[in-house]
């Protein structure tokens, strides 16, 4: 096992090499203090944000957003064979999904992971011929077994990891809370690189053009780091803590917690950078636009290349709620999951609602998509099965804790982790057809043989 123990230099810049464990319980508390102040801004719009000289908020034509329903037309195709390689958490860069084939009960647990001291699980997995590979709030990222959970090594840094992981053919990519950028080797776990970023980084780690590595840090700096070294290549500012990326070919889409959005190219100039209406989610994209959940409910499509707002939908009814969850895109549709306990369907052209299901408690994650159901994850402890086209709750099975990470679904099984600390495999049984509504929603423990 490798274990770093590192402490993130307070400066504005970027610094690699060698780590001490010198600063282990000053991050600690100082991580502790921003992971507090991230939770209350979550649940408030912030008005006492000074505005950047070049940022303007977009300018919306309200005429424009009557309120529309529309019905769903399609989902994607149904896919034959499921992609053997998720270089990153839900099988691409775009942040969006990628897709499974559909299961749905009886459930059977094949193996589960546990963390140290029970920390949470909030780092969702990239797969790679046959391995996982995620973080955990325990500090350590892991390279998994898909078939049997055996850990084939384990990655030790000083403080938690939430942010997901970025995969090419040799290496793994994640950052930490401890303020660095790390590149191991796939598949020994020894550490290449790191990169020390000057704060805690909460964000993503996106690979753009084979060659930079992309993340950000909680002070609002964006840095693009050589892929074989680390070496700092180019970097940019937003305001607060950064979020994302998306990366849909030599673009890349951050956002961050004060409600910016920007794009930025592989040199690092800024195409476009705007202040939306509150807290930001992380970004998702296709190859013509980018999508972004605000806090106070509101969902926007903007161009991709100068920004302009396409759409802008209100999907929450109950004042003070927030939109927190990344939107995935998927056959036309846009999902979002919001803190007003709901799953929202929209249509991707148009932002008409296409329907609305509610839950009991929050639902904070990007689901998973298959080829006709989502794999929700919510707060009520609960992974729910929805039907795509109608949102009608078709199955359900017990996670075991709350909603840690975005689920995957890849070759008949579902991989998830709680933030009780488990991180599990979970096989389902093919629906008889896309209509199927399950009867008996249980789940068996594969190693016990008993009902959950």
């Amino acid at each position: 096992m490798n274990e770093v123990k590192a402490g993130a230099k307070e400066d504005a810049g970027v610094t690699r090499g060698d780590v001490s464990g010198t600063g282990v319980i000053a991050v600690n508390l100082v991580a502790a203090v921003v992971a507090l102040l991230l939770v209350s801004v979550l649940f408030r719009y912030d008005t006492g944000v000074e505005r950047e000289p070049e940022i303007m908020p977009a300018v919306i034509d309200t005429s424009e957003l009557m309120e529309t329903r529309v019905l769903p037309e399609s989902l994607p195709e149904p896919v034959s064979t499921v992609p053997g390689q998720w270089l990153q958490a839900r099988g691409g860069p775009c942040g969006d999904v990628g897709s499974g084939e559909d299961v749905v009960s009886p459930f059977e647990i094949l193996w589960h992971v546990e963390s140290e001291n029970h920390r949470e699980f909030f780092s969702s997995p990239a797969l790679v011929d046959g391995v996982l590979y995620f973080g955990g709030n325990d500090g350590y990222m892991r390279a998994v077994d898909a078939s049997d959970g055996s850990v084939l090594w384990s990655f030790g840094t000083s403080c938690g990891i939430c942010g997901e992981p970025a995969v090419d053919s040799n290496m793994v990519f994640f950052g930490g809370q401890d303020g660095y950028v790390y590149a191991l080797d796939r598949n020994t776990g020894i550490l290449a690189w790191s990169a020390g970023l000057g704060y805690h980084v909460f964000a993503d780690v996106g690979i753009m053009i084979d060659s930079l590595i992309l993340s950000g840090n909680s002070r609002g700096k964006i840095c693009a780091l050589a892929r074989d070294d680390g070496e700092p290549v180019w970097s940019a500012s937003l305001d607060g803590i950064v979020l994302g990326p998306a990366v849909v070919g030599s673009l890349a889409v951050f956002t961050s917690e004060s409600g910016v959005t920007a794009v930025l190219d592989g040199t690092g100039s800024v195409l476009w950078k705007l202040r939306g209406p509150g807290q930001s989610s992380p970004p998702s994209a296709d190859g013509e636009a980018v999508y972004v959940a605000y806090s106070g409910g509101v969902v926007r499509k903007y161009d991709l290349l100068d920004g302009a707002v396409i759409w802008e939908r209100d999907v929450v009814d109950t004042p003070g709620r927030c939109v927190l969850a990344r939107p995935v895109i998927s056959g036309g549709k846009v999902f979002v999951g919001t803190n007003d306990a709901t799953m929202v369907c929209l249509d991707a052209v148009t932002g008409g609602i296409a329907w609305v299901q509610r839950f009991e408690n929050w639902v904070q994650l990007p689901p998973a998509i298959g080829e006709r159901f989502l794999y929700v994850a919510c707060d009520d402890r609960e992974l729910h099965v929805l039907d795509g086209y109608t949102g009608e709750k078709v199955d359900s099975l017990d996670m075991g804790g709350y909603a840690g990470t975005a689920p995957l679904l890849a070759g008949g099984t579902l991989y998830f982790g709680n933030a009780s600390g488990d991180f599990m495999a979970v096989a389902g049984t093919p629906p008889v057809d896309s209509t199927a509504v399950a009867e008996d929603s249980t789940m068996i423990d594969k190693s016990e043989g008993e009902r959950m």
